[in-house]
């Protein structure tokens, strides 16, 4: 019972120490005035509000831009701009019919066209001089309307082309909070859950689990790669020839362990490949399909599982997987951070 870990209660007591009464009077302080109902129904409204405009809306919006005929439904109406542009027209070809009925009809034309009111701006310029002719100012005014009212119509629509080109865009920021929102709460509830229940251990912690057994390993491969031969006997007499014997059996025996591992140091070896493969098991949702495969694979090569190999060669191939694996390298910046 002393060597049990404590408790999850006794390890988190901070957290429910804060959080508790944090939580009871927020909730108190919320609820006194309106009570339970009132609140609930609030955040609800907002929740529906929020997945409104950045969730279904903008999903919706870019659905029926890509997939549907219809696509963007635009802010001013095309035909009442095609039909003000035709009134204008005809307005200024009367008032030139009226006015300037020497003008030769090819130049009525082209400014009716062009809805030229240069000639106009300047007959009531002229024309607001003199009270008696108010009518033609009253006119020429009308004229004026109409011309402003083609111009606003005209920027709407470039207005509609400029939303229609940016439409995806600006659903996709549209829906940028939405996301950032997801994100966040499940960072958070997934810090909360492992700070509370010890469960499903971050990313880095697992990553720096499996570098420390592959330092591990690396480490006794290193002690064993070439060692050293025993040191020479400083006996003399007539156990000399014997002794010498005995020497020459230790350096091949030597030899030999310079090249393979002992039982005791294959035992240990197959102990932590244990280990990293249990880690990767566990968490294997932590790693690609491709990662796992690949790192079983080379952990199965350094435990002789596909063939002799000599303790350089397993020294290789720790190598060769601190080289390909993104995450067997440390990154310092966050360990000093």
């Amino acid at each position: 019972n002393k060597l049990r870990p404590p408790s999850n209660f006794r390890r988190n007591w901070y957290m429910f120490a804060l959080g508790i009464p944090t939580a009871v009077y927020a909730t108190y302080h919320v609820c006194k005035d309106h009570g339970g109902y009132f609140l609930l129904k609030e955040v609800l409204a907002k929740i529906n509000e929020f997945c409104k405009e950045h969730i279904s809306e903008p999903c919706y919006s870019i659905y029926q831009e890509l997939f549907t005929r219809t696509g963007r439904i635009d802010v001013n109406d095309r035909k009442a701009r095609i039909d003000t542009i035709e009134s204008l027209k005809r307005m200024i070809r009367s008032w030139l019919d009226e006015t300037f009925a020497d003008m030769p009809e090819a130049e009525k034309i082209a400014m009716s066209n062009n809805m030229d009111i240069s000639l106009i701006e300047e007959l009531k310029e002229e024309s607001i001089k003199h009270i008696y002719e108010i009518n033609s100012v009253v006119r020429c005014s009308l004229i004026e309307m109409q011309f402003i009212k083609k111009e606003l119509l005209n920027a709407l629509v470039a207005m509609d082309e400029l939303m229609g080109s940016n439409e995806i865009n600006a659903r996709l920021a549209a829906m940028t909070p939405a996301v950032i929102l997801v994100i966040g709460i499940r960072k958070v509830f997934r810090f909360a859950f492992y700070a509370l229940f010890k469960s499903g251990a971050p990313k880095q912690e697992i990553y720096a689990s499996f570098r420390r057994t592959i330092l591990d390993i690396e480490r006794l491969l290193l002690m064993r790669d070439d060692p050293p031969p025993n040191p020479p006997s400083l006996s003399w007499g007539s156990t000399q020839n014997a002794r010498s014997d005995m020497e020459a059996d230790d350096v091949e025996t030597n030899q030999k362990s310079r090249q393979t591992l002992t039982a005791a140091d294959l035992g240990m070896l197959l102990l932590h490949i244990h280990e990293c493969r249990t880690i990767l098991w566990e968490n294997r949702r932590r790693f690609d399909n491709d990662v796992l495969r690949n790192v079983s694979e080379d952990l199965a090569e350094i435990a002789g599982e596909r063939g002799p190999v000599s303790v350089r060669q397993q020294l290789q191939i720790l190598s060769r997987m601190s080289r390909t694996y993104k995450f067997m390298k440390v990154d310092y910046r966050t360990m000093m951070g």
